[in-house]
């Protein structure tokens, strides 16, 4: 039997699946400082969160910090990537290792309480434990691939590890492209710089429950609720066969 080329959907995580903010703001904070415990205080906490909409990987989460030490947020993504910019894709580099290290010894020494700092968001759970089997759904993210299958494992879901990409450095839909050399393909992300609303084989969404920005959600020509998507995820078709 062969598969008839479907239309594949693929989600990306943080944001869309999975509220991992409070383990952003705690792992980045330890490359940071070295300290295992951030600033509790809600003022501190609310500017790092308002530079949420502008991070697009896990390096990104440290800088946001600096911003927040000096009791700032970015105007712009523009002004957001100049700062990352003036560190140069050197240092950029050593903060991405050393995040997955403070993350890497969370997970071995601290496992439960890392894994509780990354609930789904409503619905989640059920609406891709339902398609667990399904080929044609995908996890597309720039959170490695280890980390994802273990947050999804705690959370009651076996997803299987083929089916989920780690970006690194890559965009998103060159490796859709790669991924579906052929067929059509729908992409739900929450930052809007990973989605191209012309594109001719795959549709962007825009998410609106997760950490897009106010400007992203008023530009956006195509946005998603969370209500919408899990009945997109939930409904999404599996691959026919031709005998």
């Amino acid at each position: 039997m062969r598969s008839i080329s479907p239309p594949t959907l693929f989600l990306d995580f943080d944001g869309v699946i999975c509220n991992s903010l409070e383990e952003c703001y705690r792992s980045s904070w330890m490359v940071v400082s070295g300290d295992s415990e951030p600033p509790d205080a809600a003022a501190y906490r609310a500017l790092f969160a308002a530079c949420r909409p502008f991070i697009r990987s896990g390096e990104d989460y440290v800088v946001a910090h600096e911003w927040a030490q000096r009791q700032e947020v970015p105007s712009s993504q523009d002004e957001f990537d100049r700062s990352l910019a003036a560190k140069g894709p050197e240092d950029l580099a050593d903060l991405k290792v050393r995040l997955y290290r403070v993350r890497d010894a969370l997970l071995a020494h601290r496992r439960s309480e890392w894994l509780s700092w990354n609930p789904l968001y409503k619905g989640m759970a059920q609406a891709l434990e339902g398609q667990r089997e399904n080929e044609a759904v995908w996890i597309l993210s720039t959170k490695k691939a280890s980390f994802i299958g273990e947050i999804l494992a705690y959370h009651g879901i076996s997803w299987p590890e083929k089916r989920t990409v780690y970006t690194g450095n890559r965009r998103k839909l060159d490796l859709i492209a790669e991924i579906l050399p052929e067929g059509t393909a729908t992409l739900i992300d929450d930052q809007i710089d990973h989605l191209d609303f012309s594109h001719p084989t795959c549709r962007c969404l825009l998410a609106l429950w997760g950490y897009a920005s106010p400007a992203a959600m008023k530009t956006a020509p195509a946005t998603v609720s969370l209500d919408d998507a899990l009945t997109l995820i939930s409904s999404f078709p599996r691959p026919r066969r031709d005998e």
